[in-house]
């Protein structure tokens, strides 16, 4: 098959992502059809005068993504989209209007959402503390000589108010940003930057209060939206998770409703929402006149596999709400996230956000957009990506080591991965208080930051937030953490799927 492609050498555009976005425009629009097959990748890069390594990039995307799967030795082919997401996506759409100015009055302050309890003078040894990165990672060389050029030539800035949306700079390096690495075309005007995610998701909430009638919310999920979600006099409906992301099979059929989802590593339990998933949930957001909150706390660590496209990508800015942060890359004490808003939405955020602050510190945002228009972001973000991704394979290979089979979920991107335990086994919880008094920190749901609206589901899983110990400490951890649990073990007689799980400890 002949694939007629348009490859600019000299765009801004990386030659693969070029290649990406024609063939998905060309699947989605519906050209390339279920059950046709991609050029083999040398050909392709013949006839474009390209590296081959450049296509199989490309095409490596296209299948993580779900667009192609490959069939054995056959090559690549096109999967099947039922014809209805494919409209969704591909088809012109009238702009939407809003119903309303954002009412006046806010809700009650929330309280800030710290994550897990692991903070603190009592803080374990070693702590797998979900969400917490290398302190050794901030890139303080770098950004010291960034602040000390800016304090130099531009200190006047320090005895002036920014504009509450956001430096025009930082939300510049933003769009760009989005657009390299999360297949979102969006411009500046769309960007509201924020003191971090959780202050993002109250500005998208305070924005959408007199546009909402219901709440939906994945579950379980990010106890910080949780806490938001309840604080509104709104019904919620929770949603169930599984292998595949949110149910949406089960999402209700009402109108007006607000949806909050973490698609690219879904908090708690790290499973990446797929393609199919992905279309039904904007069908139902088009079909019942909702919109959705994405929260894409962590994406820029993807470890197996190229970077997803954002659902706002898919969506092309429409109905998804899109929550960024810098607190994983760079640093949660520079407080600094943002909020992505439809274009309908822009003057009113801008506004609402000017009610809230008036904006964020300007030394800070722009030593941050230098960082990120200059490339050091991007060079940065690749180093602790390989840093990261060593401390991961090394959790992984000692729970192997230690437990026959562990069923582990989320590894492939983010922070955090989490292990089922099997039956048999104590509870999480009993696990955690026994593992913190040797001096480990490993975190059930319901420490680990994650809500359960149902509070019925069984306490057997244990969160690992694995970025900031070293591999010689995640392996002394999870020896102690055996010997631990095998205690445990012989105090309260299990049944023999518990002994095996624990077998390959004792070679």
């Amino acid at each position: 098959m002949e694939l007629a492609l348009t490859l600019d050498a000299r765009s801004d555009k990386s030659l693969q992502a070029q290649i990406f976005d024609q063939v998905r425009l060309l699947i989605l629009d519906g050209r390339l059809q279920a059950g046709m097959s991609l050029p083999p990748t040398r050909l392709l890069a013949e006839r474009y005068q390209v590296s081959r390594n450049t296509v199989i990039i490309a095409f490596d995307r296209l299948a993580a993504e779900g667009y192609v799967e490959p069939r054995g030795t056959s090559g690549l082919f096109v999967t099947a989209i039922p014809p209805d997401d494919l409209l969704l996506v591909s088809s012109p759409r009238p702009p939407l209007r809003t119903n309303g100015p954002v009412p006046p009055e806010a809700g009650e302050p929330l309280l800030c959402f710290a994550g897990s309890p692991g903070g603190g003078e009592d803080r374990p040894t070693i702590d797998f503390w979900v969400g917490r990165q290398a302190a050794s990672g901030f890139p303080l060389r770098v950004w010291r000589r960034i602040v000390t050029k800016l304090l130099s030539g531009e200190s006047q800035y320090l005895a002036d108010y920014c504009d509450p949306a956001g430096l025009p700079q930082l939300r510049r390096a933003i769009a760009d940003h989005l657009g390299r690495t999360r297949g979102m075309h969006v411009t500046t005007d769309q960007i509201i930057v924020t003191a971090g995610g959780q202050d993002a998701l109250n500005l998208v909430m305070n924005l959408l209060r007199g546009h909402t009638e219901n709440l939906c919310i994945e579950n379980p999920c990010y106890a910080g939206a949780s806490m938001i979600f309840q604080s509104e006099n709104l019904p919620i409906e929770p949603v169930p998770v599984d292998s595949e992301g949110i149910r949406t099979d089960c999402l209700p059929n009402k109108p007006r409703s607000l949806i909050y989802v973490t698609p690219s590593h879904q908090y708690p339990t790290g499973v990446v929402m797929t393609l199919s998933r992905r279309l039904a949930l904007l069908r139902w957001a088009g079909d019942t006149d909702s919109y959705i909150m994405e929260d894409d706390y962590d994406s820029d660590f993807r470890y197996d596999g190229p970077p997803l496209t954002a659902l706002s990508g898919l969506d092309r800015g429409r109905r998804v709400f899109y929550i960024g942060t810098f607190s994983k890359s760079v640093g949660a004490g520079l407080r600094l996230g943002f909020a992505v808003v439809p274009q309908i939405f822009s003057e009113e955020a801008r506004l609402l956000k000017a009610k809230m602050s008036n904006g964020q510190s300007w030394l800070e945002q722009c030593a941050l957009a230098e960082f990120v228009s200059d490339g050091h972001f991007d060079r940065h973000v690749r180093k602790l990506r390989q840093l990261y991704k060593s401390r991961r394979d090394a959790l992984i290979s000692a729970l192997r080591k230690k437990f026959r089979e562990p069923v582990i979920t989320g590894q492939d991107s983010g922070l955090h991965l989490v292990w089922r335990l099997p039956k048999g086994m104590p509870s999480a919880l009993a696990i955690q208080t026994k593992a913190r008094a040797a001096g480990v920190g490993v975190y059930a749901l319901s420490s680990g930051g994650a809500f359960d609206f149902d509070g019925t589901a069984p306490d057997d899983t244990l969160m690992f937030g694995y970025a900031s110990l070293p591999e010689n400490k995640i392996l002394e951890a999870v020896e102690k953490l055996n010997g631990i649990m095998r205690e445990m073990s012989l105090k309260a007689p299990a049944p023999r799927s518990h002994e095996s799980a624990l077998e390959n400890g004792s070679r």
